[in-house]
């Protein structure tokens, strides 16, 4: 397959909403933690590891941190080489946007290819029909834009696209190994697509182990495999992931451990993911999917993309549906849990848009809308994409404060100083890769959770980065000084439509004189002002910046304070 436009474009869109969001909370905080200790100490001595003093609930693999700390290596060695930032004053920030960028790269790298096995999986397909019906035959059916369409509803998908680059377990080397191995099958490679899937699942998260049965029970249903040779290929799979996370893992942790079935055991035997919130077990169908496709054209597709989908996409299709029908069983949900089961569902998708674009002919005034909803519904859903992504980069505080303090810090010029973080700022955006670690400023970033060393340490600290709006709510006195605000930070809270409204209320008032056919113009002279003036760069870069600011309320929600002498 040749690089296409479409192919940059994905990496364009992933890049895009990489620097959108450039922070990562709480749940990501294990992976990125992992990298940026991989990365400054090396594997082997693994005691100044962040894990060591926050082990969290259960202990998480670290295959996915290395592989990503690997493939970034090289490219902070080019970066060191070109980079503009003083070392005495840049903090770890440009490195975590290379560790994001090639978590970025790797599920753009497995879309590619899951997109380039559909494709040469159709080709397959209609050769197959040219053979049989012949080439000009009108029972001959083309999808020579699957591949494309595949890759304009992928773009156009928030969910996706946001996440590509974020350092969540679901997306660290998981996502991407699914659609290798989804594309493994696509193209008559069944065996070592089931071997790929139970190593994921092994190494990374379990719950890829439901999508694996799902393929091997379609396999069967569809007569593609007889015998047990696919499950023998499923369990050399699942050994040998088991055998390299028990091998790494327990290195890392320092015991005996399978971070996937510890994990299994705690959150679905004993019950206690419930601990972060259930829903019904339709949620999945009635609520998550819904979320996923705006608009949901692509869900109405896929009975018709199935319909004229190869046994081999029939497959990966029925298990993606498995898959969120076992995951629905489970109390606790979360959209990430079924994130494997999208791509196929938009592979599904895609062959009808095909199937569509290419074979239905323009005849009449019913057709041309059904052709029109397949653009128009990738052109709302990358609306919608914007609007979300917009909202979302407003939700990581935390970093920014810590961005905001770390530029206090170099202005002003400030060395031996402590620092104490409270928990809700370590949850949204601050991570190792955000502090100054240059010992010409010799800043010591202190995130004490316990109570009791807490009160011992309150009286060292020169600043504090807090969610308390007022030091009298301070959980201790400080006996040396007293606190004075200098930053606060903000926080997405709610949209207020007020200023559209008004907006639009006095554009038609101070406009209401102006017949329509005014502004209906033969020539750029005969352009109205008030058209002129709309047209205008600036003036448009302006007013869409303003609606942004007064649509997107946001408050205070952290605050920066220095310690002052009485």
């Amino acid at each position: 397959m040749k690089w296409s436009y479409l192919d940059t474009a994905l990496l364009v869109v992933v890049s895009y909403h990489l620097f959108n969001a450039p922070y990562t909370k709480v749940e990501e905080s294990f992976n990125i933690q992992a990298i940026h200790d991989i990365l400054k100490y090396g594997i082997w001595d693994i005691s100044k590891y962040d894990h060591i003093q926050f082990p969290g609930v259960v202990p998480r693999t670290f295959i996915g941190a290395l592989c990503i700390a690997f493939l970034t290596n090289p490219f902070i060695a080019i970066s060191k080489l070109f980079s503009k930032a003083s070392s005495d004053v840049a903090t770890g920030f440009e490195t975590q946007l290379l560790v994001r960028s090639v978590i970025g790269l790797t599920n753009a790298v497995g879309l590619l290819c899951l997109k380039n096995s559909l494709q040469s999986m159709f080709d397959r397909y209609m050769k197959s029909q040219q053979k049989v019906n012949g080439r000009d035959s009108d029972l001959t059916k083309t999808f020579s834009w699957v591949g494309n369409w595949f890759l304009l509803f992928v773009m156009s998908s928030f969910q996706l696209m946001f996440y590509a680059s974020r350092p969540l377990p679901n997306f660290v080397m998981t996502l991407p190994l699914v659609n290798v191995a989804f594309g493994l099958i696509l193209n008559d490679k069944l065996n070592f697509g089931v071997a790929l899937l139970s190593m994921t699942a092994a190494i990374f998260r379990l719950e890829v182990a439901a999508i694996t049965v799902g393929v091997i029970a379609s396999a069967y249903y569809l007569k593609k495999v007889q015998g047990f040779q696919i499950i023998r290929f499923a369990a050399m799979g699942a050994s040998l992931g088991t055998f390299l996370s028990i091998f790494i893992d327990s290195h890392f942790w320092g015991e005996f451990t399978l971070p996937e079935f510890d994990a299994f055991i705690y959150n679905v035997i004993s019950g206690n993911s419930s601990n972060w919130g259930t829903e019904p077990i339709t949620a999945y169908f009635t609520h998550y999917l819904r979320m996923l496709f705006i608009p949901p054209t692509i869900l109405m597709l896929n009975y018709l993309g199935f319909k004229f989908a190869p046994d081999n996409l029939k497959i990966v299709g029925l298990a993606s549906y498995f898959h969120i029908i076992v995951m629905s069983f489970q109390p606790h949900k979360e959209w990430r849990f079924i994130v494997y089961s999208i791509p196929p569902i938009i592979m599904l998708g895609s062959a009808a848009a095909a199937y569509l674009w290419e074979n239905v002919k323009v005849e009449n005034m019913k057709n041309i809308l059904l052709l029109c909803i397949l653009p128009l519904s990738a052109i709302i859903s990358a609306v919608f994409s914007l609007l979300f992504a917009r909202i979302s980069s407003m939700n990581y505080p935390g970093g920014e404060a810590l961005a905001s303090f770390n530029q206090y810090i170099v202005d002003n010029n400030i060395t031996n100083s402590t620092i104490h973080i409270s928990v809700p700022p370590c949850m949204t955006g601050v991570t190792l890769f955000g502090e100054i670690e240059s010992p010409l400023y010799d800043i010591t970033y202190d995130k004490t959770e316990n109570y009791t060393v807490l009160e011992n340490k309150w009286n060292n600290f020169d600043y504090l980065l807090t969610h308390i709006n007022n030091p009298e709510g301070f959980p201790y006195k400080t006996e040396n000084g007293k606190w004075e605000l200098i930053q606060t930070t903000k926080m997405f809270t709610h949209m207020d439509f007020t200023f559209i409204r008004d907006s639009l209320r006095a554009f038609v008032k101070n406009n209401e004189n102006i017949e329509f056919g005014q502004v209906l113009f033969n020539n750029l002279e005969n352009i109205p002002p008030f058209v002129q003036k709309v047209i205008s760069t600036n003036y448009a870069k302006n007013v869409f910046n303003e609606i942004f600011e007064k649509t997107f309320s946001k408050s205070d929600i952290f605050y920066t304070y220095k310690k002052v002498s009485n």
